[in-house]
């Protein structure tokens, strides 16, 4: 589904199910950082919605993997305000009170 635009710059071929989990593991590779920047900034945000639920991975570790690896670098305000709602409950408890 994404892999033509996340690999489209590169010569390293990065499949969906390897970005996936990459991203489920919070790990980063220099050798796929382009692959990285391209799914955040170029894949278009129904896409990225897509692809978190076919690939289970929650918005909050998106999230987080967003503002760890990408946003200092290649923000993306579009992205940011699609998992506000998360951001805005990202790190506080589960209180129900």
């Amino acid at each position: 589904m994404i892999e033509a635009t996340i690999n489209a710059q590169t010569a390293d071929y990065l499949p969906e199910e390897k970005l996936a989990r990459m991203l489920k593991n919070m790990e980063f590779s220099p050798k796929y950082m382009v692959h990285i920047f391209n799914f955040f900034t170029d894949v278009p945000l129904q896409d990225i919605a897509k692809f978190i639920a076919k690939h289970n991975i929650p918005e909050a570790t998106l999230l987080e993997y967003y503002k760890t690896y990408v946003q200092e670098f290649y923000r993306n305000v579009e992205l940011e305000e699609m998992l506000e709602h998360v951001g805005r409950t990202f790190g506080k408890g589960h209180s129900s009170s």
